[in-house]
């Protein structure tokens, strides 16, 4: 099993739903309800080195994995040494095998530092020890739920968390004046201010361990905000992108095809799949079959059960979007292999069925931001798609679904 089957584990499908529904609300009053000053609570390890938002979320997508094969309580070494956390290492990160003799160090970090965040934002609760190692359960199934299904709702968690953090420990300030305006100096101020905070209200009494702290604060606010960050020590010499924040590379999907090349010079360019783009698909792929309760997402007034995920746009031709969420849909295997594909030949896609996938799939868009408010789909992600598959901006912002849904029917009746 992985995050696509273990929310049902968690949760009984009704409840999950429900908690899942307006997700960004449920945040919000979570966060509003706590009390994170770290002046009362002196804790120095409320974010740490490894919190990077993609460590984020597959420490998550471990922790739902290990609950959801029937343990109601983990240790931090119980997550580190599940099946699924070595899958995550070994393909998502390209790192060795958990077990590795000289790997132990370095993963118990990877595990616990996350796991430490999630404990002081209150998504996890110590409830027990075994000896020296806390025992943990989960108290937000539907936060953590919505941590794992990607990077960028990760990075959105966290942002929220440290803006939390920061302004209840009255920090927030030092970091809205460098935003505002900034300046070496300013970083400068930023930098010092920060890290004698740290050093005076927590057991971090050192300099070089509160500013490598530092970083981790900085730098999603800065990206957060669109402004300047830091990097090795110093204010960076650019605003922080989305790259910045990750542990791990970011893949060739995240990377655009230049306007006016042609396509088959771009496929020349990019490599083959690697252990991480598949693991990435996969990923995609389980979570939304889960998302659609295995039902399919073409269907005329009742649930029609359906296992088969379609590349509305090929994988082969658009590798790029591979593995976004908007442009796979859930079928049965006679949509998928006598429409989408005539005759089951998965090299060729029927332009006329191609269409009702894309108009489906927006019914499923629309349903997830307007009705269930759940987060899952984008609808400007969307519109990339559909621009990136016909190679053309025939979607723009500021459309409405059912402005959508016509331009998408003319292009394609004409």
């Amino acid at each position: 099993m992985t995050v696509s089957t273990i929310v049902a584990s968690v949760l009984p499908i009704d409840e999950e739903r429900d908690t899942m529904k307006q997700i960004k609300e449920v945040i919000k009053k979570h966060f509003e309800g706590l009390n994170l000053d770290i002046r009362e609570s002196g804790n120095g390890r409320y974010i740490d080195q490894k919190c990077a938002p993609d460590i984020l979320c597959s420490v998550a997508e471990v922790i739902l994995e290990y609950v959801s094969s029937g343990h109601n309580t983990f240790t931090v070494r119980e997550v580190m040494e599940s099946e699924q956390a070595n899958e995550v290492m070994v393909n998502q990160f390209q790192k060795p095998p958990v077990n590795h003799p000289g790997a132990a160090s370095e993963y118990d970090k990877v595990f616990s530092q996350p796991i430490k965040l999630l404990e002081y934002a209150k998504i996890l609760t110590t409830v027990d020890s075994v000896g020296r190692a806390a025992k943990y359960s989960i108290t937000q199934d539907g936060i953590l739920t919505y941590i794992a299904t990607g990077e960028r709702k990760a990075l959105e968690f966290l942002t929220t968390y440290l803006n939390k953090v920061m302004a209840e420990s009255e920090l927030l300030h030092l970091f809205q004046q460098f935003f505002g305006k900034p300046s070496k100096s300013k970083f400068q101020d930023l930098k010092d201010g920060y890290c004698d905070f740290i050093i005076d209200n927590t057991p971090i009494n050192g300099l070089t361990e509160s500013r490598r702290i530092f970083s981790k604060v900085l730098n999603p606010l800065a990206y957060y905000n669109q402004s300047y960050g830091t990097k090795a020590g110093r204010m960076s010499p650019t605003p922080i992108h989305y790259q910045d924040l990750f542990y791990n590379r970011v893949n060739f999907r995240d990377l655009d095809k230049p306007k006016g090349m042609p396509r088959t010079e771009f496929l020349d360019n990019i490599p083959e799949d690697t252990a991480v783009e598949a693991y990435q698909i996969n990923k995609a792929v389980r979570l939304i079959r889960r998302y659609h309760n295995e039902e399919s997402e073409i269907n005329r007034f009742k649930a029609i059960p359906a296992t088969h995920v379609h590349h509305i746009f090929p994988k082969h031709e658009f590798p790029e979007l591979s593995d976004t969420f908007e442009n796979l849909i859930l079928l049965t295997s006679g949509q998928h292999l006598s429409y989408a594909h005539p005759n089951g030949n998965t090299q060729r896609v029927s332009k006329p069925y191609q269409l009702v996938a894309l108009l489906s799939k927006l019914d499923s868009i629309e349903k997830s931001i307007f009705s269930e408010k759940d987060e899952f789909y984008s609808l400007k992600e969307y519109m990339r798609v559909v621009n990136v598959g016909l190679d053309k901006e025939i979607l723009v912002e500021g459309m409405g679904v059912e402005e959508l849904r016509h331009t998408l029917s003319m292009e394609y009746c004409n």
